[in-house]
């Protein structure tokens, strides 16, 4: 049968995590470049942009510095995507999930 205090524990200890992840990513600053520096553009963890900076010699032109700013942008999520996937994983090695199969044991 199963054991429903161990499966409140492990739901609670999932929701914690979960709540911390979510703690963690929106405190998250990360940046991406284009151009060397001339565009900056800064992030949180959950890839919502936060800043957007042009360097004091950023050319007039307005569709190549649009250009930038994708190129930047993209810079920013693909680190977002591997810092998220770092704090998945330490987040997850908390939780004991070999509890699991033992949650269908009788």
């Amino acid at each position: 049968m199963f054991d429903m205090n161990q499966i409140q524990q492990m739901m609670g200890q999932a929701q914690q995590a979960q709540q911390e992840i979510k703690d963690r990513l929106a405190k998250m600053a990360i940046h991406g470049h284009a151009a060397g520096e001339m565009v900056k553009v800064t992030i949180n963890g959950n890839k919502e942009v936060t800043k957007i900076e042009f360097a004091p010699n950023a050319p007039d032109d307005k569709e190549y510095l649009a250009d930038l700013v994708l190129v930047a942008l993209s810079d920013a999520y693909a680190q977002a995507d591997e810092r998220i996937k770092g704090q998945m994983g330490n987040m997850l090695g908390n939780i004991d999930l070999s509890q699991i199969a033992n949650l269908f044991r009788k």
